[in-house]
């Protein structure tokens, strides 16, 4: 190559180089405008948080008048089937296990359909449509409230539902708040302790309406919650994240998304293990228990229900602040930890006072998925699911052990109360052991923040 005089050897005034005294003066004023657009994004979103939190808070209004529609039966339906059954306590926990199972193999093939179709076309129709159904099921229980298929169907579906509005729920906060984990753990909690607050009002009323009037207010209060979500509810899920549903979407296995990566895995190993002590769960257990143990009525359940109900929204205002204080990790541990020991109170209760003091240990453990659900659309949007298709994924992955968790705790409850075993307490030290191996599942997926 022949160069000119201008051109030496060491090419410092090569006319085809950019000099670098103008390319640092170039990423310095890049790096500028970078901060200046992230401060100006920031500052949006600081200006949007209160209308997010706005909207997130209507969404957990919605979430509560559903729950008081749901939980107004809960201290009514168990002694209407143990009527039913002329009074046999085991033959009722069986007939409830199977509506319970009956009502999650619905889920394994629900769960993932509406979970796909909420990332298409938005989270306000299908919030409107689970209290619907529920309206139209709880009433036909009202015309035949002493018809054990009637009570089947109702609870089958109906028990269905009740993640057919949770799930796009859960789906609008991730909506609202995935650009801030910790702030959608907050309102994760706070959603519990507006399900709590719902939890704790319908069995009030449920317990004093007893029987077929029960069913007859709740389903009046379910059509208020579609209103409701109509009138006050707006749509969080924008055009540009809307995922297009397929037919080849319906996989009654859609879980299996949720375990190609070793820390989601791991998580979803933790929230199954948790399940199996979620409220929605061991209602019936907690019914049969206090028939049996205690030998509670109708209006005795109604107010044990409305306690939990209390706990619930009680430890969905101490969740928020324990995760605003330590952060979604340490409130996983010490939910977990508060859980199984409330598990394990409650499974040596034999009196009152001790059944209602291990509720106020439940208080501290309500809400310890809350952490645990965050991380999960965390890392399951890095496996480009969407957000409610990630809800969905575990909701079919929790369908398939709600298949096997009310035939397995009714029939541990008939065997460790039948043939001369008096061991009532025993579902709940199980719950209190799976509850710390979710613990160890959750330490084992190490999330990061």
């Amino acid at each position: 190559q022949v160069r000119t005089p201008l051109q030496p050897a060491f090419g410092l005034f090569d006319q085809t180089r950019t000099p670098r005294w103008r390319v640092r003066r170039c990423q310095k004023s890049e790096a500028a405008m970078q901060a200046a657009r992230d401060q100006e994004s920031g500052a949006t979103k600081a200006a949007e948080d209160p209308k997010l939190e706005e909207r997130a808070r209507k969404l957990c209004i919605a979430a509560a008048f559903m729950m008081t529609a749901v939980t107004m039966v809960v201290p009514t339906r168990a002694p209407m089937v143990l009527q039913i059954k002329k009074g046999d306590a085991a033959l009722t926990a069986r007939a409830m296990g199977l509506m319970s199972t009956f009502a999650a193999i619905i889920e394994l093939v629900v769960n993932p359909i509406l979970g796909k179709l909420s990332d298409e076309h938005g989270r306000k129709f299908f919030l409107m449509m689970a209290p619907a159904v529920n309206a139209f099921l709880h009433s036909l229980v009202v015309l035949k409230p002493m018809s054990l298929p009637m009570q089947f169907i109702d609870r089958m579906i109906s028990g269905s539902m009740i993640f057919g509005f949770a799930a796009p729920a859960q789906a609008a906060l991730a909506d609202l708040f995935s650009h801030d984990p910790q702030k959608l753990g907050v309102w994760t909690a706070g959603y519990g302790m507006y399900f709590g607050l719902g939890a704790t009002i319908g069995p009030l009323i449920g317990s004093k309406l007893g029987g077929a009037r029960s069913f007859f207010f709740s389903s009046l209060t379910f059509l208020a919650a579609m209103l409701y979500v109509q009138t006050s509810f707006e749509e969080t899920l924008s055009e540009s994240s809307k995922k297009k549903f397929k037919f080849s979407d319906i996989n009654p296995v859609a879980f299996l998304k949720l375990f190609k990566e070793k820390t989601l895995t791991m998580l979803s190993c933790a929230t199954a293990l948790q399940s199996f002590g979620d409220y929605v769960n061991i209602y019936d257990i907690n019914n049969l228990f206090m028939m049996k143990v205690l030998n509670y009525g109708p209006s005795q359940i109604g107010n044990f229900a409305m306690t939990v109900g209390l706990t619930q929204t009680a430890g969905g205002f101490v969740s928020k602040e324990v995760i605003k204080k330590v952060g979604l990790k340490q409130f996983t541990l010490f939910a977990n930890l508060m859980w199984a020991i409330g598990m394990s109170t409650m499974g040596t209760a034999r009196t009152t006072a001790h059944a209602f003091f291990a509720l106020f240990l439940w208080t501290f453990g309500h809400q310890r998925n809350s952490g645990v659900s965050t991380y999960m659309q965390k890392y399951g949007q890095k496996q480009d699911m969407g957000k409610a298709e990630i809800i969905a994924a575990n909701g079919n992955l929790l369908a398939y052990i709600k298949v096997l968790i009310p035939l397995f705790y009714s029939n541990l409850f008939a065997w460790a109360t039948s043939n001369g075993r008096n061991m009532p307490g025993l579902p709940y030290f199980v719950i209190s052991t799976l509850t710390m191996l979710s613990q160890i599942a959750f330490f084992a997926a190490a999330p990061q923040d």
